[in-house]
């Protein structure tokens, strides 16, 4: 018997073919999400790097020597830094156990007081390794985790007979006397500023580009196999960090410092405003009046400061109330300059003599007059 298309069994059939193509188009996106999240394995090397620890600043650390400091020891295995690990989207993984003291080549600073010396020096990565983000649009790149600096003071006490065999470096680290700051955390960055400039990889993952990490401090290094570290400790308490890089020869230059202000430099500040009345005067000194006349007396006022006394008052006092004055009088002064003012003492019928007086900033400046006897008449 033959079902008719739109039959009950015509439509559970199609239905159920609809539901077989909706779980392989799923599916089908699930296996394409899961392709596209799967680990990729990624190799970061850097070529050039820089390093400042207390006054040891700015001192180059790669690319390393092809030969290790000591022509007693064998050569590192590389003179670069390459470090391998997975990129799953913009994450980045580089596990400590893939890499070793083999990834990290034997370096050195020169030292600040004996130009000659080398003190050598490498890195080793702690558990669990470094991770950090990578963006592709960008360049910029992070990556954090902790890491030993590890300085190299000489052979060991008991060379050539190691005294650990557990680093896998070329040679390795129990061949010598060392000082181990252990376990430092590192947040290396492509936007770091300080105390080296880094900047996003400009052709692809870690390719020509810089990223740097810093401190303030470290805590002391700890003795290895007879190194010496009291010294080096003596500078652990200083800020610091490290640069390194891939195609880029040397970090961009850091800004200089700001130009100088009045809040940095007291010299380049303006000279405060203020007003110095150094001098009072009164002209004339002496005069002889007539009673029941006016005199015209000037006030002289000296202003030293840099600054204009605007509406400036000076007290007018006279000794004898038969003598009239003002109680003041006001006068502007220019920064730097003198004023005058006139003002008129009215002389009463029953005036003899009088000290009239011009005061302002505790300097005064004075007048003397004296009424003109009366003449007497002839017989």
């Amino acid at each position: 018997m033959r079902t008719h298309p739109m039959s009950n069994g015509g439509r559970n059939l199609g239905n159920a073919g609809l539901f077989l193509l909706a779980l392989v188009v799923t599916f089908a996106g699930f296996a394409t999400a899961a392709s596209s999240s799967q680990a990729s394995p990624v190799t970061i090397t850097f070529d050039n790097g820089r390093m400042s620890l207390g006054f040891l600043s700015d001192r180059t650390v790669l690319p390393a020597d092809s030969q290790f400091p000591s022509p007693d020891l064998p050569t590192p295995q590389r003179t670069d830094i390459q470090l391998t690990g997975n990129l799953t989207g913009d994450q980045i993984t580089i596990p400590a156990t893939t890499n070793t003291g083999l990834q990290f080549p034997y370096m050195h600073m020169m030292h600040p007081l004996e130009p000659d010396l080398k003190i050598p020096m490498t890195f080793r990565l702690n558990d669990p390794g470094l991770t950090g983000t990578w963006d592709e649009a960008t360049g910029a790149m992070t990556l954090s985790g902790n890491l030993d600096i590890i300085v190299v003071t000489g052979t060991g006490t008991g060379f050539p007979v190691p005294d650990s065999l557990d680093d896998a470096g070329v040679p390795p680290l129990g061949l010598f006397a060392r000082c181990r700051f252990d376990d430092v955390p590192v947040s290396f960055s492509t936007a770091t500023t300080s105390p080296f400039t880094g900047q996003p990889f400009a052709n692809g993952f870690g390719k020509d580009g810089a990223m740097t990490t810093s401190w303030d401090s470290l805590a002391p290094s700890v003795s290895e196999n007879g190194g010496d570290c009291g010294d080096l400790n003596q500078i652990t308490t200083s800020s610091g960090g490290i640069w390194l890089s891939n195609g880029v020869v040397e970090p961009i230059a850091q800004p200089g410092p700001p130009d100088p202000t009045c809040e940095t430099d007291l010299s380049l500040c303006p000279p405060p405003k203020y007003i110095e009345i150094d001098a009072v005067r009164l002209r004339p000194g002496h005069r002889t009046v007539k009673r029941g006349r006016k005199v015209m007396l000037t006030v002289r006022v000296h202003n030293s400061g840099n600054k204009a006394a605007r509406k400036l008052k000076v007290k007018i006092k006279s000794s004898s109330k038969a003598f009239k004055v003002p109680k003041f009088v006001r006068l502007t002064v220019p920064a730097g300059k003198s004023a005058r003012k006139k003002f008129a003492v009215k002389v009463k019928r029953n005036a003899k003599r009088t000290r009239i007086t011009a005061v302002n900033n505790g300097w005064a400046g004075r007048s003397y007059l004296k009424v003109k006897p009366k003449r007497k008449h002839r017989r």
